[in-house]
């Protein structure tokens, strides 16, 4: 004798749950299973305001960049490298490091004038306040380099006035140095502290004079 038998409800029931759990497994599976997947105590979960299943939104929460946060730790880290050779070694790690620690240099160090151009050197360093410069190479203090060979400062004050308003000191050794060179050093930069011109030439007396009438410590070490 056959019967047609009726489902009970309760296994109608377990049918639908065992649907549920079934989806609910593959949603699962479907989710990334990265960092991007959080407790809900977590400030660093990223939430959408209003996707879930309860009606008050859920305020949405942004992880910070990891290279700005390194940015920000190496900033903080370099300003106490006082070293040149140590900057020098810690521009060299990578790029991150190239930019933070010009970003963080303010004294600057040219050993040849003609290693690098002005406007390359102020637009990679852009908060300087202290310039060292030099120009002719040493043999030159014995009389052996023919005249006007060039380490002309000109083009140096030009760059400098334009990218560092702020500067404070400047040291040239060295270099050829004019009047009218001195006069825009002097105009160029207001809060100008200290100027050191060792075995420089091309420069007279009515240069240094306005130097000196807006420069608080001027030194010549003549040649």
């Amino acid at each position: 004798m056959i019967t047609n038998k009726k489902p009970r409800s309760s296994d109608t029931d377990s049918n639908y749950m065992r649907d549920d759990r079934t989806d609910m497994s593959e949603d699962d599976d479907r989710s990334p299973p990265s960092d991007s997947i959080a407790n809900d105590s977590c400030p660093t979960r990223t939430c959408t305001p209003g996707s879930g299943s309860g009606s008050s939104s859920i305020p949405e929460y942004s992880a910070p960049y990891p290279d700005q946060v390194l940015e920000n730790v190496l900033e903080n880290v370099l300003w106490f490298l006082t070293s040149r050779k140590d900057r020098n070694a810690a521009s060299l790690v990578c790029r991150l490091w190239y930019r933070v620690e010009a970003m963080t240099r303010s004294d600057l160090f040219i050993g040849n004038c003609y290693a690098v151009s002005p406007e390359r050197a102020t637009s990679r360093f852009t908060r300087i306040r202290s310039v060292t410069l030099k120009g002719k190479p040493r043999f030159a203090d014995f009389n052996l380099m023919p005249p006007n060979w060039g380490a002309h400062f000109a083009p140096w004050v030009s760059a400098m006035a334009k990218a560092y308003p702020w500067l404070e000191k400047i040291h040239l050794k060295r270099m050829s140095v004019t009047d009218d060179d001195l006069a825009l050093l002097a105009e160029s930069f207001s809060g100008f502290k200290e100027l050191a011109l060792v075995c420089c030439d091309g420069f007279g007396t009515s240069g240094l004079a306005v130097v000196a009438s807006k420069c608080r410590y001027v030194v010549f070490s003549p040649s």
